[in-house]
Protein backbone atom coordinates (compact mmCIF):
# COMPACT_ATOMS: atom_id res chain seq x y z
CA UNK A 1 0.00 0.00 0.00
CA UNK A 2 1.24 3.33 -0.98
CA UNK A 3 2.34 5.90 1.41
CA UNK A 4 0.62 9.52 1.61
CA UNK A 5 3.62 11.23 0.90
CA UNK A 6 3.68 8.91 -1.72
CA UNK A 7 0.21 8.91 -3.25
CA UNK A 8 0.38 13.19 -3.49
CA UNK A 9 3.69 12.99 -5.17
CA UNK A 10 2.18 10.59 -7.91
CA UNK A 11 -0.53 12.95 -8.02
CA UNK A 12 1.66 15.96 -8.28
CA UNK A 13 4.28 14.39 -11.20
CA UNK A 14 1.34 13.25 -13.20
CA UNK A 15 -0.26 17.09 -13.38
CA UNK A 16 3.09 18.44 -13.79
CA UNK A 17 3.74 15.77 -17.02
CA UNK A 18 0.15 16.65 -18.06
CA UNK A 19 1.39 19.84 -17.94
CA UNK A 20 4.81 19.40 -20.25
CA UNK A 21 6.49 21.02 -17.47
CA UNK A 22 10.05 19.33 -16.51
CA UNK A 23 10.95 18.79 -12.86
CA UNK A 24 13.29 21.58 -13.22
CA UNK A 25 10.58 23.88 -14.30
CA UNK A 26 7.89 23.35 -11.86
CA UNK A 27 10.67 23.37 -8.69
CA UNK A 28 11.89 26.64 -10.20
CA UNK A 29 8.75 28.13 -10.69
CA UNK A 30 7.48 26.89 -7.17
CA UNK A 31 10.55 28.01 -5.25
CA UNK A 32 11.88 24.59 -4.39
CA UNK A 33 14.91 22.66 -4.95
CA UNK A 34 14.85 20.13 -7.79
CA UNK A 35 16.06 17.20 -5.41
CA UNK A 36 13.07 18.21 -3.25
CA UNK A 37 10.48 17.85 -5.82
CA UNK A 38 12.06 14.62 -6.99
CA UNK A 39 11.92 13.50 -3.37
CA UNK A 40 8.10 14.59 -3.11
CA UNK A 41 7.51 13.20 -6.37
CA UNK A 42 8.56 9.47 -5.75
CA UNK A 43 7.16 9.73 -1.88
CA UNK A 44 10.67 9.83 -0.23
CA UNK A 45 9.70 13.14 1.65
CA UNK A 46 6.56 14.87 2.41
CA UNK A 47 6.10 18.88 2.35
CA UNK A 48 4.43 21.01 4.77
CA UNK A 49 1.68 22.44 3.49
CA UNK A 50 3.38 25.94 2.63
CA UNK A 51 5.33 23.56 -0.05
CA UNK A 52 2.13 22.21 -1.09
CA UNK A 53 0.42 25.44 -1.47
CA UNK A 54 3.71 26.77 -3.47
CA UNK A 55 3.60 23.95 -6.00
CA UNK A 56 -0.41 23.83 -6.34
CA UNK A 57 0.30 27.87 -7.51
CA UNK A 58 3.10 27.05 -9.73
CA UNK A 59 0.87 24.67 -10.99
CA UNK A 60 -2.30 26.70 -11.46
CA UNK A 61 -4.48 23.95 -9.07
CA UNK A 62 -6.46 23.63 -6.28
CA UNK A 63 -5.02 21.23 -3.63
CA UNK A 64 -7.97 19.56 -3.33
CA UNK A 65 -6.09 18.05 -6.62
CA UNK A 66 -3.72 16.68 -4.56
CA UNK A 67 -4.53 15.95 -1.48
CA UNK A 68 -8.36 14.60 -2.09
CA UNK A 69 -7.71 13.51 -5.91
CA UNK A 70 -10.48 15.71 -6.97
CA UNK A 71 -11.10 15.08 -11.40
CA UNK A 72 -12.48 17.95 -11.81
CA UNK A 73 -9.45 19.70 -12.49
CA UNK A 74 -10.38 22.30 -15.54
CA UNK A 75 -12.72 23.77 -12.44
CA UNK A 76 -9.91 23.85 -9.91
CA UNK A 77 -7.99 25.87 -12.76
CA UNK A 78 -10.74 27.92 -13.46
CA UNK A 79 -11.34 29.20 -9.45
CA UNK A 80 -6.98 29.38 -9.11
CA UNK A 81 -6.58 32.01 -12.42
CA UNK A 82 -9.84 33.74 -10.81
CA UNK A 83 -8.00 33.77 -7.14
CA UNK A 84 -5.20 36.23 -8.68
CA UNK A 85 -7.37 38.64 -9.98
CA UNK A 86 -7.51 41.68 -7.91
CA UNK A 87 -10.14 42.29 -5.83
CA UNK A 88 -11.03 45.59 -7.32
CA UNK A 89 -11.53 44.20 -11.03
CA UNK A 90 -13.48 41.05 -10.22
CA UNK A 91 -17.03 42.49 -10.51
CA UNK A 92 -15.98 43.52 -14.07
CA UNK A 93 -14.39 39.80 -14.59
CA UNK A 94 -18.19 38.63 -13.83
CA UNK A 95 -19.83 40.87 -16.36
CA UNK A 96 -17.16 39.38 -18.61
CA UNK A 97 -17.59 36.46 -17.76
CA UNK A 98 -21.82 36.75 -17.91
CA UNK A 99 -21.00 38.19 -21.65
CA UNK A 100 -19.43 34.81 -22.67
CA UNK A 101 -21.91 32.65 -21.49
CA UNK A 102 -24.66 34.48 -23.14
CA UNK A 103 -22.99 34.14 -26.44
CA UNK A 104 -22.57 30.11 -25.68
Amino acid sequence: MKTENAVFGSRIRSVREKQKLSREKLAELANISTQFLADIETGKKGMTVVTLKKICSALHISADLIVFDTKDTENSYITSMIATVPSEKKEELQQIISMIIKLI
